[in-house]
C-alpha cells in the first residue's frame, strides 16, 4: 500500500533524522584517521597496529555484525535495533577516548564497527516501507547522501575540533587522567550520537509492505527460497557490480589523499578542504541522480534503476580513465569529484531494486548480506590491492597512480559489464513481483 500524501512529512522527516545518524557514523569512523600521528606517539604503535584500529578491524566487524542485524531487522522494530546500534557506536567512541593500550582501542574500534552495522538494513528496510515506488530512489539517494556530507564533515570540523583539544591539552575528566589531545577529540565525536539516537522515535516504525502469504510465517522460508533460486543470476551480477564499485571506492578513499602527496606535493592542509567540498558536490549529484531515476521510473521504465547506472557510469568512463594521468592538481580534483558520481551511489540504487522485487521478509538480510561482501572487498581488498600492485608489480611508491588507475579502471568496467547483463533478468522479476497486484 502505497503511503497516502499526508503521511510522506512523517516519511521524510523519518529520513531527515537517518541523514543525520548516518552523519554523525561517518564522522566516528573517519576522525580517527586525521589523528594517526598524536596516537602512535602515545601509545607507540607500528603502522600495522594503526591499520588495524582504523579500517581493518572496523571493517571486518562491520561486515559480520551486519547479518545478525539485517536478520533481526526483518523481524524487530528497526527503530531499536537503529537506537540500540547508535548507543553503542557512541559509547565505543567516547572509549576510544579512555584507551591507554593498543589493545582497548582495539577493542573499541571493534565495537564502533559493531554498532553502525545496524544502522544501513534497517534504515533502507524502513525507507522501502516508508515511500511509494515512484518517489522511492529519491528518498534512498537523499538519505545515502549523508555518506558523503559525513565525510566532509569530519575533514572539514575535524581540524577545528583537534585544535581546540590541543589548546586544552591535560583536561582533566572524569574516570580519566590528564588527557591527551587526541582522547578529548574522541569523546567530543561521540557524544552527540547519545542524543541523536533518541531521534528515531520522533517518527513512526512504517508497517511493512507484504504480499498475500508474506505474513504467514510457516510460508517464510518457502518464499525466500523461492525468490532466491528465481533470481540468483540477477543477485550475483548486481553483487558482481557493486564489489567491484565499493573496491574502486574505497581505493580512492584510501588512496587518494597519499597520492596528491606523492604526486603533485600537496599537504593535507591544502587537500583537506578540496576533498571536502569534493564531497559536497558528489553528495548533491545523488539527489539529482534520484531524481532522474524517479522520472523515468514514473514514466514507465520499470528497470530505471540499472539502466540509468549503466549509462551513468558509461558517460562518465573517459574522465576516469583519465584521472590518474592529470597533470594538474585541480584537473585531477574535478575528475575525482566525477569518479564519486559512479562509486558513491551504488547502494541507493541496489536498495531501490531489493524493495522493487524482494519479499519483505528478506529485504534487510539481502541488503546485510550486499553490505557484508563489499565492505569485505571493498574495504578490505581494495586498498590492499592498490599496495600489492605498488610494491610488487611497479616496484615504485612513485607509481600509485598507476596502481589506481588499474584498480579504478578495472572496477569500472567490470561494474558496467555485470549492471548491463543483470537487465535481462531485472525486467522479470519486477514482474513477478508486481504480478499478484495486477
Amino acid at each position: 500500500m502505497e503511503n497516502q500524501p499526508q503521511n510522506l512529512s512523517r516519511s521524510w522527516w523519518m529520513v531527515a533524522v537517518l541523514f543525520l545518524l548516518y552523519v554523525q557514523s561517518w564522522v566516528d569512523r573517519l576522525i580517527l584517521s586525521m589523528l594517526v600521528s598524536p596516537i602512535k606517539k602515545h601509545l607507540l604503535l607500528t603502522d600495522v597496529q594503526v591499520s588495524m584500529v582504523t579500517s581493518t578491524s572496523f571493517a571486518i566487524f562491520y561486515a559480520v555484525f551486519g547479518l545478525p542485524l539485517g536478520w533481526a531487522s526483518d523481524r524487530y522494530s528497526r527503530r531499536w535495533i537503529i537506537c540500540g546500534g547508535v548507543m553503542v557506536w557512541a559509547c565505543a567512541t567516547i572509549a576510544c577516548g579512555y584507551a591507554q593500550s593498543y589493545e582497548g582501542l582495539l577493542a573499541a574500534r571493534i565495537l564502533v564497527g559493531a554498532g553502525e552495522a545496524a544502522l544501513l538494513p534497517a534504515a533502507y528496510s524502513l525507507i522501502a516501507d516508508a515511500f511509494p515506488p515512484h518517489l522511492l530512489t529519491r528518498a534512498t539517494s537523499t538519505f545515502q547522501m549523508a555518506g558523503k556530507v559525513g565525510s566532509a564533515t569530519a575533514f572539514g570540523l575535524g581540524g577545528i575540533a583537534i585544535a581546540w583539544a590541543t589548546a586544552h591539552k591535560g583536561m582533566t575528566l572524569p574516570f580519566h587522567a590528564a588527557s591527551q589531545p587526541w582522547q578529548l577529540v574522541m569523546m567530543m565525536v561521540g557524544l552527540p550520537g547519545l542524543l541523536l539516537g533518541l531521534l528515531v522515535f520522533t517518527f513512526p516504525d512504517p508497517p511493512r509492505r507484504r504480499l498475500a502469504g508474506e505474513n504467514d510465517q510457516a510460508n517464510a522460508r518457502a518464499v525466500t527460497m523461492d525468490f532466491m533460486r528465481g533470481n540468483w543470476r540477477l543477485l550475483g551480477l548486481m553483487l558482481i557490480g557493486t564489489s567491484a564499485l565499493a573496491i574502486c571506492g574505497y581505493s580512492m578513499t584510501n588512496w587518494v589523499p597519499t597520492y596528491i602527496e606523492r604526486h603533485f606535493g600537496w599537504k593535507p592542509v591544502q587537500y583537506g578542504p578540496a576533498l571536502s567540498i569534493m564531497n559536497i558536490i558528489s553528495a548533491v549529484s545523488l539527489v539529482l541522480n534520484g531524481w532522474i531515476v524517479d522520472k523515468l521510473f514514473a514514466r514507465g521504465m520499470k528497470d530505471a534503476h540499472l539502466r540509468f547506472y549503466g549509462w551513468l557510469i558509461l558517460g562518465l568512463f573517459p574522465v576516469i580513465a583519465y584521472m590518474f594521468f592529470a597533470a594538474n592538481v585541480w584537473v585531477f580534483l574535478a575528475c575525482y569529484c566525477v569518479a564519486q558520481f559512479i562509486t558513491v551511489p551504488f547502494m541507493v540504487y541496489v536498495s531501490s531494486v531489493m524493495a522493487m522485487i524482494a519479499p519483505a521478509q528478506v529485504r534487510a538480510r539481502l541488503l546485510a548480506f550486499f553490505l557484508f561482501v563489499f565492505t569485505l572487498l571493498g574495504l578490505g581488498a581494495g586498498p590492499a590491492i592498490v599496495a600489492a600492485l605498488t610494491q610488487y608489480v611497479f616496484g615504485s611508491e612513485a607509481a600509485l597512480g598507476s596502481s589506481l588507475a588499474v584498480v579504478v579502471i578495472g572496477g569500472t568496467v567490470l561494474a558496467w559489464a555485470a549492471f548491463r547483463l543483470a537487465l535481462r533478468y531485472l525486467a522479470g522479476a519486477i514482474a513477478a513481483r508486481e504480478g499478484p497486484h495486477g
